[in-house]
């Protein structure tokens, strides 16, 4: 009984005391040298000493492991989404080639231009000589023969003209007459000059006849027909023809 305003002392309770002598249970497994786990989480080597087979673990929730395989995406703040929202949408930048323009020096076009004529005017000019010489196998053969008729005065007539035959013989101009056309008066000129040049054996010669000295008879041109064409002069004297001299007064 409690005398006067004595108030009950309350009791105290005595924690409980793990006996020396009890020894923690051990744990049922199969490697005694790991410290127990629970639901993957391992437990403190102190704390699995000093618990008791009564003392209570909690269960924690099991949590999903990541891996690096498998990286988990950024966790954006809903304020930051939200700023990332009410941002303006930027443009799409385009990549667009220009050609873009050169200033090109006059003189470039003048040398392409000139280059471009002088491939023109090299094709242009082998063509003309090879059609030149086609031109020429057709008309004089080969060795290049010229063949004419003409009155000159030398036993001949119209009925009977003289009978010339002009032949480019290894280079040569040679001029073959046959007086009234007999082959038995034939007679042979020799141009006093050398064909020279490139392909000078396929040169045509050619003969004409007309008064060039003034004395009204008719004179032997033998053109040789070059790039820069010759002539040769033989003068009519009435019985044949001879090469001219200084003495001459020709006029072509």
């Amino acid at each position: 009984m409690l005398h006067g305003g004595e108030q009950p002392q309350p009791t105290k309770r005595q924690p409980k005391t793990h006996i020396d002598n009890q020894e923690p249970r051990p744990w049922k497994t199969g490697k005694p040298s790991q410290p127990p786990q629970t639901d993957a989480y391992p437990i403190d080597e102190g704390m699995a000493e000093s618990r008791t087979s009564n003392s209570v673990v909690p269960l924690l929730p099991q949590t999903q492991r990541t891996t690096s395989a498998q990286p988990s995406a950024p966790i954006v703040p809903p304020r930051r989404q939200q700023g990332l929202r009410n941002l303006p949408r930027q443009p799409r930048l385009t990549v667009q080639f220009e050609q873009k323009r050169r200033n090109v020096h006059w003189l470039l076009p003048l040398g392409v231009g000139m280059l471009a004529m002088l491939a023109i005017w090299i094709t242009g000019s082998w063509v003309l000589a090879w059609g030149i010489q086609r031109y020429n196998d057709i008309r004089y053969g080969f060795p290049r023969t010229y063949q004419t008729d003409a009155v000159v005065g030398h036993g001949d007539s119209k009925e009977q003209p003289s009978h010339f035959i002009a032949i480019n013989l290894n280079r040569q101009a040679i001029v073959i007459e046959l007086k009234g056309g007999d082959p038995a008066r034939s007679f042979s000129y020799v141009a006093p000059f050398y064909i020279a040049g490139d392909s000078g054996e396929f040169v045509p010669v050619t003969v004409e006849f007309r008064d060039v000295a003034g004395d009204n008879k008719p004179d032997m041109l033998i053109h040789i027909h070059v790039p820069q064409q010759q002539i040769a002069v033989f003068i009519n004297d009435g019985k044949g023809f001879r090469p001219s001299n200084g003495n001459d007064k020709i006029r072509l």
